[in-house]
């Protein structure tokens, strides 16, 4: 038995109500079908990675995501879900799918209330396609289990990453201990209490204490002490590059390269954060084949960003932190060595 992460991200509007039936999805609409499928598992990586650049003619970074949600995902097998703030545990009752062999559950509706239906193989809302293509059947175990009072810090580490799923068997006794506590109501309390009440001491001591340049140098150094094997901080722009970034973090051991905004703010942060970092992520991008992976962030002293900014980002899939979870963030690396 092994155990993965798997994050809900794509098509978010339609895939927490599947599984909240038991339906865990990915993307991939494009190559939804048991001819792809079977090949995949027959033939392995290399036949996935053809049949990408057949149809698409480019091998996108995040499709082994896929690769091992058709062919590594066994039954038996457990499956974190991290939500915000907390996260779900679900048994693996059958390998994948496509979408075309599952049976959707009656008067099926996303949460803005319009209805999913399967038509022509394919999922749909009203008579939008849904970017959804494979489907594992799964079973709960336990829903809505608080992180920060029942995962230790390995776990909730781990829950941070980017890439859609993951295999983190290796955190087999951490997940285990979550689940029973859970089940127990036995919160891991000394660590949640600790991060609650000095938290907001931590970000006020960093709004108070440090200007814009040096909270580039403290961002760069969390991702230096949360394992990064490289962070550069690029020279500002002299007008001839597109869009803006602060801080390049490249975890070589995970083959995840972060490009990070910072935002040195009181109370709110507006979309113009959204636009710089777009603007560059999207051309690096797409400039860019070399088996990583890629992931825009934006750090803010502030409170809260934007309703704009909020939506932007959500368009762009660019991962906003507010002050007080980056914050959390410095506590849950500790600070040893710091020296900004």
């Amino acid at each position: 038995m092994k155990y993965y992460l798997h994050r809900i991200s794509h098509e978010s509007n339609i895939s927490y109500p599947l599984l909240d039936n038991g339906l865990l999805s990915i993307g991939w609409s494009d190559f939804s079908n048991r001819e792809f499928l079977d090949n995949v598992r027959k033939n392995g990586k290399n036949y996935l990675t053809d049949k990408f650049r057949e149809e698409w003619n480019m091998t996108p970074k995040n499709r082994h995501s896929l690769y091992r949600f058709i062919t590594n995902m066994e039954q038996g097998d457990i499956v974190i879900v991290p939500k915000w703030q907390s996260f779900d545990v679900y048994e693996i009752l059958e390998k994948a799918v496509p979408v075309s062999e599952i049976t959707l559950p009656d008067n099926l509706h996303t949460y803005s209330n319009r209805s999913i239906i399967l038509k022509d193989n394919l999922l749909y809302t009203d008579n939008e396609i849904v970017d959804l293509g494979f489907i594992i059947k799964v079973k709960k175990i336990e829903q809505n289990i608080p992180r920060y009072e029942y995962a230790d810090a390995a776990l909730t580490a781990r829950m941070k990453i980017r890439q859609t799923n993951a295999d983190i068997s290796d955190l087999k006794d951490s997940i285990d201990k979550a689940i029973e506590a859970f089940k127990i109501g036995k919160p891991i309390n000394l660590r949640s209490e600790i991060i609650s009440n000095i938290k907001d001491t931590v970000l006020n001591i960093v709004k108070t204490d440090l200007v814009p340049d040096k909270l580039e140098y403290l961002i760069k150094w969390y991702c230096e002490k949360a394992g990064a094997s490289f962070v550069n901080i690029p020279a500002k722009n002299s007008g001839d590059k597109q869009g803006d970034v602060d801080i390049v973090a490249t975890f070589e051991n995970i083959r995840l390269i972060l490009y990070i905004q910072a935002k040195f703010h009181q109370n709110e942060t507006n979309s113009w954060a959204i636009e710089q970092i777009n603007d560059y992520y999207e051309n690096i991008s797409n400039s860019n084949d070399d088996g990583y992976s890629r992931v825009a962030w934006v750090i803010t002293t502030a409170d809260k960003y934007s309703e704009e900014a909020i939506k932007q980002a959500k368009e762009k899939n660019i991962i906003l932190i507010t002050g007080s979870q980056f914050a959390e963030m410095l506590l849950d690396v500790g600070f040893s060595g710091m020296n900004v």
